[in-house]
C-alpha cells in the first residue's frame, strides 16, 4: 500500500503545474495522505531556461565591433612614414561590396538577392546600452542596390521559447526569412528563406559570415586583416537605413568565433595622419581624396 501511495504522489507531482498541496488535497480524498513521506526538491527548469534564452547569441561568429579611438599625430611624425606605405587603397572601388557575397538567390523575374550580415551603430531604441546581439542584421541587397533590413533577434526559432519570421517583398513575391537556431554551435544555425516556389535558400550562418569577410581587401599588419568600407547602418523603432557616414572595417582573418573586428570613423582618419594605438601601434592612417594609407610610422 506504501508503494502504492509512493507512485501516486511522484505521479500527481511530477507535472510542473501541480503543486504539493493540490497533491496532498488530491490524495486524501481517495483515502491516502502523503503525511510521513519524504518528498524530493522539485527543481525550477524555468529559471535557467530563461537564462539560456538571454545568453543565447547566434551571431558572434560576426564578431563583436571594437571602435578604437584616433590620436592625431604631429606634422613630422605624421610624414614620417609616408614613404614606408604599407597599405594603399582608393575606398570608392570598394564602397559597400561587403552587401553582395556570392550567397544569394533568386526572385521569380530573375532579380538576384544577396545575403550579408551587418551591425548596426546603436541600438532598437536608438540608444546605445544594448547587448550586442540586438545590433545585428541580416541584409538582402538586390542587383538593382535595394536592400532590405532583417533584425536578427526578430526571426530566431529555438525550441519553445522563440518562434520568429520576418516577410520581404521583392518584386511583388514574398520571402519568409527564418533562423533555425544551433544553441551550442551558434554559426551552424540555419538561414531559411522561402518564396512562393518553396525554398529560395538554405545555409548556415557560418556561410554568411564567411560570405561577408570574404568581399574585404586582404590587409597584412602585425596581423591579417580583411578590410570593409561602407556606409553606416543605424536603427530605431521603425526598423534600420544608411546613414551619409561611412566606415572602415578591419576584419581578422580567417573568421575565428567570437572575435573582435576594429571599426574606423572616416571623418577621424586626417589627411596630416592619424593613429589609432588600442589597435595597433607603429602604425599610421591618412585618409586623403578618397584614398587610405596605412604606413608605418
Amino acid at each position: 500500500m506504501k508503494n502504492l501511495v509512493k507512485i501516486a504522489a511522484a505521479g500527481l507531482m511530477s507535472f510542473n503545474f501541480v503543486s504539493y498541496a493540490s497533491a496532498d488535497g488530491a490524495l486524501k480524498d481517495a483515502g491516502f495522505s502523503l503525511e510521513g513521506i519524504e518528498t524530493p526538491e522539485v527543481s525550477a527548469p524555468a529559471a535557467a531556461v530563461d537564462q539560456a534564452a538571454q545568453d543565447l547569441d547566434l551571431f558572434r561568429y560576426f564578431g563583436y565591433g571594437v571602435a578604437p579611438a584616433a590620436a592625431e599625430l604631429g606634422a613630422e611624425k605624421g610624414l614620417k612614414g609616408i614613404n614606408d606605405v604599407v597599405f594603399s587603397i582608393n575606398l570608392e572601388t570598394v564602397k559597400n561590396a561587403y552587401l553582395k557575397p556570392n550567397v544569394s538567390f533568386t526572385t521569380g523575374q530573375g532579380t538576384k538577392v544577396h545575403v550579408s550580415g551587418s551591425k548596426a551603430s546603436n541600438c532598437p531604441n536608438g540608444g546605445n546600452s544594448c547587448a550586442d546581439k540586438d545590433k545585428f542584421f541580416l541584409v538582402l541587397t538586390t542587383s538593382r542596390n535595394e536592400s532590405y533590413f532583417v533584425r536578427g533577434t526578430e526571426i530566431i526559432n529555438w525550441g519553445i521559447l522563440y518562434s520568429g519570421s520576418k516577410t520581404v517583398t521583392i518584386d511583388g513575391e514574398k520571402f519568409v526569412v527564418k533562423i533555425k537556431a544551433n544553441a551550442s554551435t551558434p554559426e551552424n544555425s540555419m538561414l531559411e528563406i522561402k518564396g512562393p516556389r518553396g525554398m529560395a535558400l538554405n545555409t548556415s550562418l557560418k556561410s554568411v559570415g564567411d560570405g561577408v569577410a570574404s568581399k574585404g581587401v586582404d590587409v597584412k599588419l602585425g596581423k591579417n586583416y580583411k578590410l570593409a568600407y561602407g556606409n553606416e547602418i543605424v536603427q530605431g523603432p521603425q526598423g534600420a537605413r544608411f546613414t551619409d557616414k561611412t566606415l572602415v572595417l578591419l576584419i581578422p582573418f580567417p573568421v575565428v568565433d567570437a572575435t573582435s573586428y576594429y571599426i574606423f570613423k572616416t571623418d577621424e582618419i586626417k589627411p596630416s595622419g592619424v593613429t589609432f594605438p588600442s589597435f595597433e601601434r607603429g602604425y599610421g592612417f591618412k585618409l586623403n581624396g578618397g584614398k587610405l594609407d596605412i604606413y608605418r610610422l
